[in-house]
């Protein structure tokens, strides 16, 4: 090979090198890398719209700092939850129901005694008013009536309180530009889950630069939606060591 070719390949070889080495590092690099450089730079830009898309937790700079740059130093085992929703909807449409039965009944009996209910009502609000034996006992139902009726109120709510605590994270994993919304009672899959520990370059808010060590838990659904199959999107739900 005549020199000027030679020092040509030369020139190739030493540009291409750093390019391959960039590429294969790259490459080896975890899956989790891109996932969360983006969520840390939305955070440090205050992009709130896209870290509502990536995070059920908050990381607010002026609280947790900003993330200058990380490495991944271990990745966990995905952990594997059945999701079945089915239990927790039956409890919540049993719920439902015996309350709107209950209230068909209070009704019944408001309809029934309206003029005994409100002089009563009245007589409740004068301090020094007296009831007298028929009023009192219809005080004593009356009161039953408002104490069954909290009871009822309080079973419904901690049932939508429960389906909406154990299938917030699906919804959020599943919900997708053009796709159905989401509706448990159509899903039936698995919660995967995963901890990621950070060595982590994290800025203060007083300006003080330091290495933490960060554990970002990331959760995801998968399973099949409506009879069709759905890989739901990656949702940050922990941050240690912040």
């Amino acid at each position: 090979m005549q020199k000027p070719q030679l020092r040509a390949a030369l020139a190739i070889t030493l540009v291409l090198a750093p390019l391959a080495l960039l590429a294969a590092a790259c490459s080896s690099a975890p899956p989790e890398q891109r996932f969360l450089t983006q969520f840390f730079r939305a955070a440090r830009a205050r992009d709130n719209n896209s870290l509502a898309m990536m995070s059920a937790v908050e990381f607010n700079p002026r609280e947790h700092g900003e993330v200058g740059s990380f490495d991944i130093t271990n990745v966990s085992d995905e952990r594997r939850t059945p999701l079945d929703f089915t239990t927790l909807l039956d409890e919540e449409r049993k719920a439902t129901a015996g309350e709107a039965e209950f209230r068909a009944r209070k009704r019944e009996y408001e309809n029934g005694n309206m003029a005994a209910l409100e002089t009563v009502v009245k007589l409740e609000r004068d301090a020094t008013a007296k009831m007298n034996a028929a009023q009192m006992k219809t005080k004593a139902e009356w009161d039953k009536w408002r104490a069954d009726a909290t009871t009822f109120q309080k079973a419904t709510a901690q049932a939508k309180a429960a389906v909406a605590a154990q299938t917030g994270i699906a919804e959020a994993s599943l919900t997708q530009p053009g796709q159905p919304a989401f509706t448990p009672d159509k899903f039936k899959g698995e919660l995967l889950v995963k901890d990621v520990t950070l060595d982590a370059q994290v800025k203060s808010p007083d300006g003080q630069t330091a290495q933490k060590t960060l554990v970002v838990t990331i959760q995801r659904v998968v399973g099949t939606f409506d009879g069709k199959q759905r890989q739901g999107r990656s949702i940050i739900t922990k941050i240690t060591g912040a």
